[in-house]
């Protein structure tokens, strides 16, 4: 069986082909520029180069039609033909209370996802056109929805619920559902593999530090605690989102700046966060300003992984220890200094990093823990593609 994972989103698609048979990733890529003239495929395959081509895509169809006429190119694709694909699984980032596994689309899973939009504007309506267009273009076959949401289902009232009138959790579903399922379960399990450990036995903290960003506590397979919350926004300083802020004020910043909650919002998700304390442009740029001795990027960077510290901390608590922290996306995979910021000075806690192996692996897959460790520190690149196609195979087969 081949399975056709898509991650639709507002600034592209993601897209992965994994054979079941022998676990394999056929082809794997992104198309990011959707609606203009110069939208980007980078599309790769087994051990070839990636292949980067360039067109006119207005919408999300287009660069699902462009996905699939890539993986079935006799020069560049992976398949002979269309026919070969057998399911399609859609990653959604929410699935309220509703979803706690693998969900087959029917119209009322895609009345659902519509309705929840409510809770994620700024990504289930994405993930719904995503799902649209790739029905419309590969019907006939079945096609699975995996939520972000549903590898928090195991959290406790204690973890989830928020210290406002119960009604408003009981009414509207205000609580806490927590976001990057599918990418803290395969780092977990992954890290988990490599140090030798089950993943039903093992206290795990994984840090997703994305242009979104969180961490997550995993406790015998099990989520016990998360920092993302109600949305995206709660939780870490990220890339341009604000994470925790005292709610006064926001209240005081709306009333001096006369702000619509429209404009409050773009503030909070758009322009806040490390690129806002910095005024730069992208991480990279912050990392560099940092280490040339810029004050606004160094307290940026500072900022940033004291609050991943906080959550950490917090989560040993919960955790009652702690035998793997693993660090995935494109801040902890790509900037070491990342990494050794938020293991500095925890050597009490049994946290010790090995500064030099912790330089050497960038974008790739390693345990950068020294031998003393008592913890086993990992870096396992983001790949939550892969584990929504092996949750969806489990789904269908069962």
């Amino acid at each position: 069986m081949n399975i056709l994972v898509l991650d639709s989103e507002a600034y592209g698609v993601e897209y992965l082909l994994w054979r079941a048979t022998d676990d394999t990733i056929l082809a794997r890529g992104t198309v990011s520029g959707i609606g203009g003239r110069t939208a980007i495929l980078k599309h790769h395959v087994g051990v070839q180069a990636t292949h980067q081509l360039v067109e006119d895509i207005p919408n999300c169809r287009s660069a699902i039609k462009w996905i699939i006429k890539s993986l079935t190119d006799p020069k560049i694709g992976a398949l002979k033909d269309v026919s070969e694909i057998n399911a399609v699984g859609h990653r959604v980032a929410h699935g309220a209370s509703k979803y706690t596994e693998p969900a087959l689309i029917t119209p009322e899973v895609l009345d659902d996802i519509a309705d929840f939009a409510d809770f994620a504007p700024r990504h289930n309506p994405f993930n719904l056109q995503g799902i649209k267009s790739a029905r419309s273009l590969l019907p006939g076959i079945p096609h699975v929805a995996v939520f972000d949401t549903s590898y928090y289902s195991t959290l406790a009232p204690r973890a989830y619920l928020y210290g406002l009138p119960y009604k408003y959790y009981s009414q509207y579903g205000v609580r806490k559902y927590g976001f990057h399922g599918p990418s803290h379960r395969y780092a977990s399990e992954r890290a988990c593999f490599l140090a030798g450990i089950p993943f039903e036995e093992a206290r795990i903290i994984s840090m997703h530090l994305g242009r979104g960003a969180s961490v997550t506590a995993t406790l015998r397979g099990k989520c016990v605690e998360t920092s993302m919350g109600f949305s995206p926004l709660e939780g870490l300083v990220m890339e341009t989102r604000s994470g925790d802020v005292d709610p006064e004020a926001i209240i005081y910043i709306m009333s001096k700046e006369e702000l619509s909650i429209r404009t409050l919002s773009d503030v909070l998700h758009r322009r806040s966060g490390v690129l806002g304390l910095s005024g730069l442009g992208d991480f990279g740029e912050v990392v560099t300003k940092a280490e040339q001795g810029d004050e606004r990027a160094r307290n940026a960077l500072e900022v940033f992984a004291h609050s991943v510290r906080k959550y950490l901390g917090a989560f040993l608590l919960e955790l009652g220890g702690l035998d793997i922290l693993v660090f995935t996306a494109f801040m902890a995979e790509g900037f070491p200094v990342v990494r050794k910021m938020v293991c500095e000075g925890l050597d009490f806690l049994g946290i010790v990093l090995d500064d030099d192996i912790n330089r050497s692996v960038i974008d790739a897959e390693g345990e950068i823990s020294a031998k003393e460790s008592k913890v086993g520190i990992y870096t396992i690149p983001h790949n939550e593609e892969l584990i929504i196609a092996r949750r969806v195979y489990s789904s269908l087969r069962g």
